[in-house]
């Protein structure tokens, strides 16, 4: 299908669904959660909230009230909105997506599902180093994914950047010490490619006991040894690992009691 006939047709449904109020109200697991329409991309991922990542809505069922979640990576906001949801008041989000269009897309989700008192959503990077640098961007279109910041990692994007972004980057443990973020006790890191340098940039998060749980997609096997290896260091062991989430290998670690 052309370029020409995807845009043609994304912009006929962001049409036909502003006359609905910019919007669709799906289900998911018994959540009526309202979703912006923008384009093809963000209709798709409405269509298949319930069914594309099953392990991580699984994981977030499993929250205690009065949790803090950090959602790294969170696109336009279908995992954070979906905790605020279930869990109401009790649990705290706080939201990071560095693209900009997704960005907005993630603050009108949360406002379409008033949601604010609850989701804080932040436009950084989360990195290894904290510190400005670019984010570059393969598909600049609302729900896209595969960014990458620091370089242009073709590999990991699949195709030459499109967009680049001047953005400021943040390691988890700077966001906690530095700046006063709560210490997160469930972190959901979601963000093709970059996941070991962000592991590595949370010692000293990944240590403290009041972080419980932490689900990861890792694309590699390499990747795979060297995140369980660091989760082992911190005290943590693997409780779940399957590639029900749309293909992509998911591990869910645990904070190992034998190790408190």
């Amino acid at each position: 299908m052309s370029s020409f006939f995807m845009d043609a047709l994304s912009r006929l449904l962001a049409a036909a669904y502003s006359v609905r109020g910019g919007y669709t109200r799906v289900s998911v697991r018994g959540q009526s959660i309202r979703i912006a329409v923008d384009n093809i991309r963000t209709f798709q991922r409405a269509r298949t909230y319930s069914i594309k990542e099953p392990d991580t809505l699984q994981w977030l069922d499993g929250f205690e009230p009065g949790s803090v979640f950090f959602d790294l990576g969170a696109n336009i906001g279908q995992y954070s909105l979906y905790a605020a949801k279930k869990f109401g008041g009790t649990v705290q989000v706080y939201a990071f997506e560095p693209q900009c269009i997704n960005y907005y897309l993630l603050n009108k989700n949360i406002q379409l599902n008033r949601l604010d008192g609850q989701i804080t959503a932040y436009c950084t990077a989360l990195s290894g180093v904290s510190g400005f640098s670019r984010l570059y961007v393969p598909k600049f279109i609302a729900g896209g994914n595969r960014s990458q910041f620091g370089k242009e990692d073709l590999v990991a994007m699949k195709r030459p950047a499109s967009h680049v972004q001047g953005m400021f980057g943040a390691t988890l443990d700077d966001l906690c010490e530095k700046w006063g973020l709560p210490c997160p006790n469930y972190i959901k890191i979601d963000v093709d490619g970059i996941e070991i340098p962000i592991i590595k940039g949370a010692e000293n998060t990944l240590r403290n006991p009041r972080l419980r749980s932490v689900i990861v997609e890792l694309g590699t096997a390499e990747e795979e040894e060297e995140a369980i290896k660091l989760f082992e260091q911190a005290g943590f062991r693997v409780a779940h690992t399957s590639t029900r989430n749309w293909g992509e290998t998911c591990f869910v670690f645990e904070r190992d009691p034998q190790s408190a």
